[in-house]
C-alpha cells in the first residue's frame, strides 16, 4: 500500500476573488494543483478525482483571511516551493499563505470545532440589536464590528441579513491564541 501524506494549506481570498462561488474556488484549486503536477492521492471509484478536502465554504462576497484546505499526496513536496510555485498561478484574490503537514488520522477540518471572527463594515444598513444576537462582540470601531462566532451550524443568511451588502471579513481562530 502506498504512504498518503495530508498538507494543510492557509489561504486567504479577498478582493475580487470573493466574488467566486465556492463551487467555482474548488475547481480554481483543483486546476491550480494539476498545473503543478501535484502528487494527489485520488479517491477509488468509477470516477476518480484528487481527494481535496476544503474547511468551511466562504460565503459569496466574503473575504476570508485565514482558511485552510487539505490536500493529500503520495508523496511529499518541499512545501515552500509548493506554495510559491502555487502563488504564481492562482488568481487575484487568492493567495496561499503557509503550508504545513498533518496526521492522516486527525480529524478534518469540518469536523473540527472552529470559531471565526468576522470584522463587519458599518453601514446605513447595519442592524447592532441582529448582530449581538449571532456573535459575541469582541471589537467596535465607528468603521467597522468585529464579533466571534462557532461555525460549526452557522448561518451566515443571518449575518448577511444584519450587515446589509457591506463587505465582511472572515478570519478561522485554529487555536485559542488566535482571538
Amino acid at each position: 500500500m502506498n504512504e498518503v501524506y495530508r498538507l494543510r494549506i492557509f489561504y486567504k481570498k479577498e478582493g475580487i476573488a470573493r466574488f467566486i462561488s465556492h463551487k467555482d474556488f474548488c475547481k480554481i484549486i483543483e486546476r491550480t494543483l494539476r498545473r503543478l503536477d501535484t502528487p494527489f492521492k485520488f479517491t477509488e471509484g468509477f470516477h476518480p478525482h484528487p481527494k481535496i478536502s476544503f474547511g468551511p465554504s466562504l460565503p459569496v462576497n466574503f473575504s476570508g483571511e485565514n482558511e485552510a484546505l487539505d490536500i493529500f499526496l503520495t508523496e511529499k513536496v518541499d512545501v515552500e516551493d509548493f506554495i510559491k510555485s502555487a502563488n504564481l498561478i492562482l488568481p487575484e484574490g487568492i493567495e496561499f499563505l503557509k503550508g504545513i503537514w498533518v496526521e492522516k488520522k486527525s480529524p478534518s477540518l469540518n469536523s473540527l470545532d472552529l470559531k471565526a471572527v468576522y470584522k463587519i463594515e458599518k453601514g446605513e444598513r447595519f442592524n447592532r440589536e441582529e448582530i449581538e444576537k449571532i456573535g459575541k462582540i469582541i471589537n467596535e470601531t465607528p468603521e467597522f464590528i468585529e464579533i466571534l462566532v462557532k461555525i460549526k451550524n452557522f448561518s451566515h443568511k443571518k449575518l448577511i441579513e444584519a450587515c446589509g451588502k457591506k463587505e465582511v471579513r472572515r478570519r478561522i481562530i485554529w487555536n485559542e491564541r488566535e482571538i
